[in-house]
């Protein structure tokens, strides 16, 4: 009865201690585990929006504050220029710095084909009222493009119907993102400093993906025109392009947005326009805004 009793008092005691082992070691091994993975997110982010800024710096910092340039002029090495790694590890220390690296670090992952996410990785850095009329512009903005007419124009071949209205979608999605990123500038606050050249970068990449996906619209879809027809004016292209309703409709949502954009001040405006200037599309945006009303 006694050794019975030891054996099931050892039995049960090496039950525990194994029990132990195991969930010490599984709790060991997600905790390493986790640390590892948050490390290296981290770290991806930051050289990513590091490279991005370093990139877009030279749309970005003339359109900044005077102060501002200054200390990006000045504030690196031996009165050399800032890098983009001295920016973001600067705007990390900021008071919800790290809210403005994860944003650019969105709109440059993820901006050329999803406007959701990168508006719910904006939504923490705006109120929740202009959070809720950038859903409202954007839902809008894309439920119109899914149910606009079906017809087309005639001038438009068959085999190119499906890829263009892809690249009209695509317009609207990026002219979202950069509606997105002017909003976040505009609404940053004035105790942030940092922050504005990581937000200033992501509206320099916005702007970029709208400004290809114009160029490419403009350059890819000629309807099979001669050589002679092809030398006619951007207006008349524009003119013929409208006779198709969703094309109609996507360069009327894209010069809107454009509009709403530049309203969000000279920083957001002066960053897309030099952008649209380096991409050779500012004459194509400037026109199609006339063509619709809108000004620059």
């Amino acid at each position: 009865m006694y050794y019975r009793k030891t054996s099931d008092f050892i039995r049960a005691l090496v039950a525990l201690v194994l029990l132990y082992t195991i969930l010490f070691t599984a709790c060991s091994c997600n905790m390493s585990g986790s640390e590892t993975r948050s490390s290296w997110t981290s770290s991806s982010v930051k050289s990513v929006v590091s490279e991005a800024i370093d990139r877009e710096m030279e749309f970005v910092k003339p359109n900044l504050e005077p102060d501002l340039q200054a200390s990006i002029e000045n504030g690196g090495a031996k009165g050399t220029g800032m890098t983009g790694r001295q920016i973001v590890d600067l705007t990390e220390r900021e008071q919800g710095g790290s809210g403005y690296i994860d944003f650019c670090y969105t709109v440059n992952v993820d901006g050329s084909a999803d406007s959701r996410t990168v508006m719910e990785n904006a939504r923490p850095l705006m109120s929740e009222s202009r959070f809720s009329e950038l859903e409202s512009q954007a839902a809008e903005i894309e439920k119109a493009f899914e149910e606009a007419a079906l017809s087309y124009s005639k001038a438009l071949p068959e085999s190119q119907k499906e890829a263009f209205f892809k690249d009209l979608k695509s317009l609207v999605t990026r002219t979202v993102v950069l509606l997105t990123a002017g909003i976040v500038y505009a609404v940053i606050p004035d105790v942030i400093l940092w922050g504005k050249v990581s937000a200033a970068a992501a509206i320099s990449i916005g702007a970029g993906l709208v400004a290809l996906t114009i160029m490419t619209i403009y350059e890819k879809y000629k309807f099979g025109m001669s050589e002679e027809e092809q030398k006619r004016s951007l207006k008349d292209w524009l003119n013929q392009l409208i006779q198709v309703p969703k094309a109609d409709f996507a360069l009327t949502t894209a010069a809107g947005t454009l509009a709403t954009v530049f309203a969000e001040g000279p920083v957001v405006k002066g960053i897309t326009i030099c952008v649209f200037a380096f991409t050779n599309c500012l004459e194509t945006v400037s026109t199609m805004m006339k063509k619709y009303n809108f000004n620059m």
